[in-house]
């Protein structure tokens, strides 16, 4: 195998894409590009028709050396297939669509390129695949032949003023005739080889020796301003006022010695309104009378004006770039240095030898002024195909110097078709006080521990990666990563310990990231990775090799080993992606959606999936403010029954909250409760819940009435709520209700979250004669261990594990455990969700206190059990 690729390790690919490349060969173009898409091997017929040198290619980036391919349908395709290692072939007509979008990237005739088959072989280490092109020879087009009548052309025999071979003989007939333009409609014989047309379209003179004017074409009046009229019998020098200073009578040798003067090879003509032409001019004796002359001539004065700017810029470029304070460098795509100003030479402390090639990483050595980290800004634009301009000052360490604080800025420069050919490199040492500038401007785009961007630079980013979406079709990814455990290590282990945690998975992110992708930290425990030009698969891959190395990730700490999970909520950037604002949004949607799932899982959301729900949430809002106003919320119950009890001789219940439309539709809790949670209403619907709670209770108490245990739900953020603990106070003072007759439920999860909250709140409440329960116990995360640390009075098993005790031994032998567990802490028991006889049966096995659910009673109106 090397013997055909000539690349070290390629060899192992197997015998297989042995067969498969030579056989290739022998039947077209072919190209090898390994799975991180450097091309391997690329043949001559592959090379030409890419227009790349087949030997200078290999090793080389894909895009790198074809960006016009880059976001194309082809260059999808290609991903799709090395990634699935598998293959696909594209023929005409079915596929002309994909075919033509080939060929049109290179200039192509669409017709010279027949197929494209693509197929991935794999050796273990390694991908390779196999692209082979089947190409039809381009047909030169045949010097036409053209039978004219006679009148209608001027019959001429070469003589050429720009070649030294233009006289009239056979050789200098037949170049002038295939490479010139203007003599469109040529008639050859075999009997006069060095006699061809001239078509009367044509702008010509025809002059004797001397250059008196006998002739003169329509187009040549047109391009002069002169009559036919004026001009015969009069001398040329009128046309070409150059004439003038020439003292020869030689007609041919002045104009040659004219055209020379030029930079261009063009003659100076001059119309009748004065106006000055630059004319491309071939004179030619006439076969019919070889004494008269043909001066034909070709209007370039356009070409000679683009010409001319360009040489003026490129001396511009030149005499600036030798002046101006800034240092210039040109270096070509590979990254070599072409050209350096003084002030280049200066600073990097050498003089450009060009028979001695040179990398500007080498010449131009960078580093993170604050991490030392190595920065390659010159071939991030040319990998990247985008200017690069840095927003901080680098460290330019020159052997031999002090390092120098600098900005730099790289430019990609493209050929006609797109190819990135050369990169402007322009850099400047800096002042203290720019030096200082810079500082705060990357102060106020990163974070200042982990020294990753903050979440306003990955806004930015994220804008760019939406253009580059909508422009280019590329597609991207954005991780969105929240921390588990974090605020227990902070306090359990100090500030300090949480820093050196941030720190070190700030590591784990940079170093798994891509050379294109941005880690960013955009919260205390939260972090982001948009990653570009990626796909769901390689997404997906990358978040669970996050995971995985976070799961082995292990900080030492005063004796202890610090540890944490993560949740990671995804999304892919797309070109109908709106803004960063959206995305962040759904992103972080997407990660509580994973962290719901529970620890170190990953959730990938579509982004019109959480446009929609969003949308969703954002019209319930009104609803729920207009229902508070409106006083339209309503409160249901569900007895907590004894084990051998049953709803009739229940003296606890659990309230649940509904909402009223306005033409009195009840809406259950997931129709407004996601909503009110997002919007952080719902601290405003517990405190209506409690306080018509009391409500109903001081009813009962005016009737003389017993007054039941009644069992109100704490949400999350009432829970984290320092005010919480004085409006539930004042709420038992207001109404005389005894704080016995009430039980608040919080989940273990919003327990867990707010744990310190959780605790100071327990303890204050059940100091007054208010028993706590903790709901939905064995759905959180890390259940057993945070039990002991919150002082209950009941645990509620969650309806999950009750739903499929019946078929689980492990969710039987869960809800026995919890069941014992409670006891042995003197806390009393509930299973939610009970709804059949089996449960039932298994539950009085188990010994469980109390029971709940749709077997006993479905949810009712409060105002049902006062009566």
């Amino acid at each position: 195998m090397n013997d055909i690729f000539h690349t070290k390790g390629v060899g192992e690919a197997g015998s297989e894409l042995s067969r498969a490349l030579i056989a290739a060969r022998l039947q077209g173009g072919v190209m090898v590009v390994d799975r991180n898409l450097r091309v391997v091997m690329i043949d001559r017929k592959a090379a030409d028709f890419c227009r790349v040198s087949s030997g200078q290619s290999q090793g080389k980036r894909f895009y790198a050396l074809f960006p016009a391919l880059l976001g194309s349908g082809f260059s999808g395709e290609l991903h799709q297939i090395i990634s699935a290692t598998g293959n696909s072939r594209f023929t005409r007509p079915a596929d002309n669509s994909l075919l033509d979008q080939f060929t049109e990237a290179f200039s192509r005739d669409s017709s010279t390129l027949l197929e494209v088959s693509m197929s991935v072989y794999d050796d273990g280490s390694n991908n390779y695949c196999l692209i082979r092109f089947s190409l039809q020879a381009e047909t030169k087009n045949a010097i036409a032949k053209h039978r004219i009548h006679k009148q209608n052309h001027a019959e001429v025999s070469a003589l050429d003023i720009h070649s030294p071979k233009s006289s009239s003989g056979k050789n200098g007939a037949k170049n002038d005739l295939e490479n010139s333009p203007e003599t469109k409609n040529v008639e050859l014989t075999d009997q006069q080889l060095d006699t061809f047309l001239v078509d009367k379209s044509s702008a010509y003179i025809t002059t004797d020796q001397f250059g008196f004017i006998s002739q003169i074409s329509p187009a040549a009046e047109t391009l002069f301003g002169y009559s036919s009229e004026l001009l015969l019998g009069s001398s040329v020098r009128t046309l070409f006022p150059g004439l003038d200073d020439m003292h020869g009578l030689d007609l041919v040798e002045n104009m040659t010695s004219l055209a020379t003067q030029h930079n261009q090879g063009y003659v100076l003509a001059a119309t009748c309104h004065g106006e000055s032409r630059y004319l491309d001019v071939k004179l030619f004796h006439s076969a019919v009378n070889q004494e008269q002359l043909i001066i034909l001539c070709n209007d370039c004065t356009q070409i000679s004006q683009q010409a001319e700017e360009l040489i003026n810029r490129g001396e511009l470029y030149d005499l600036t770039s030798k002046h101006i304070a800034d240092a210039v460098t040109l270096v070509d795509a590979e990254g070599f240095v072409l050209e350096m100003n003084p002030i280049a030479e200066q600073l990097l402390g050498f003089t450009l030898d060009k028979s001695k090639p040179v990398q500007i990483h080498a010449a131009m050595p960078l580093s993170n002024e604050d991490t030392g980290i190595a920065e390659t800004p010159v071939q991030d634009a040319l990998n990247k195909a985008l200017n690069v301009e840095s927003n901080q000052s680098l460290l330019l360490n020159v052997r031999g110097a002090a390092p120098v604080s600098v900005s730099v800025s790289a430019f990609p420069l493209r050929d006609a078709m797109g190819r990135i050919i050369k990169c402007l490199v322009i850099f400047r040492p800096l002042s203290e006080a720019r030096r200082v500038s810079s500082r705060l401007q990357w102060q106020s785009m990163h974070d200042s521990l982990t020294g990753l961007p903050n979440r306003t630079s990955l806004s930015k980013r994220i804008q760019k990666a939406i253009e580059i979406a909508r422009q280019e079709g590329a597609i991207h990814a954005l991780l969105y990563i929240d921390l588990y455990n974090f605020s227990v290590i902070n306090d359990t282990s100090g500030h300090t310990a949480g820093d050196e945690l941030l720190k070190e998975f700030a590591q784990l992110l940079i170093r798994l990231a891509g050379p294109s992708d941005i880690a960013a930290r955009i919260g205390n425990d939260e972090f982001a990775l948009l990653i570009h030009r990626v796909n769901y698969d390689k997404a997906m891959i990358l978040a669970e090799r996050i995971l995985a190395e976070l799961k082995e990730l292990r900080v030492p700490w005063e004796g202890e080993v610090l540890k944490i999970g993560a949740s990671i909520g995804a999304i892919l950037i797309d070109d109908t992606a709106l803004s960063d604002i959206d995305l962040m949004i759904s992103a972080g949607s997407s990660c509580a959606t994973a962290r719901d799932k529970g620890r170190n899982k990953i959730h990938f959301q579509s982004f019109n999936e959480e446009v929609a729900r969003r949308r969703s949430l954002a019209t319930s809002m009104p609803k729920i403010v207009s229902a508070l106003d409106e006083d339209r919320f309503t409160l249901f119950a569900q007895p907590i029954v004894p084990l051998n009890g049953s709803a009739a001789t229940a003296k606890c219940y659990e309230v649940l909250v509904r909402m009223r439309e306005s033409d009195g539709t009840i809406l259950p809790p997931s129709e407004f409760i996601p909503g009110a949670e997002h919007f952080s209403l719902i601290d405003d619907l517990d405190k209506w819940v409690f306080s018509h709670s009391l409500k109903f209770l001081q009813r009962l108490q005016a009737k003389g009435s017993p007054l039941p245990l009644l069992s109100v739900n704490l949400s999350g953020s009432t829970v984290g709520d320092e005010n919480a603990i004085d409006y539930i106070l004042s709420g038992f003072s207001d109404t005389g209700i005894s704080p016995k007759h009430v039980q608040f439920e919080i989940t273990e999860t919003a327990a867990v979250k707010h744990l310190q909250e959780a605790k100071r709140l327990i303890s204050t409440l059940r100091s007054v004669g208010v028993s706590i329960a903790l709901d939905d116990f064995g759905s959180g995360l890390s259940s057993f261990a945070y039990l002991k640390e919150l002082p209950i009075d009941c645990l509620k098993i969650d309806s999950s594990f009750i739903h499929t005790m019946e078929n689980s031994d492990v969710d039987y032998s869960v809800v026995s455990t919890i069941n014992h567990l409670g006891h042995i802490m003197g806390v009393t028991t509930v299973a939610e969700g009970v709804e059949n006889e089996n449960q039932l049966r298994l539950l009085k096995k188990i010994g469980v206190d109390y029971l709940q659910g749709f077997l006993f009673q479905h949810p009712q109106p409060l105002d049902r059990f006062g009566r």
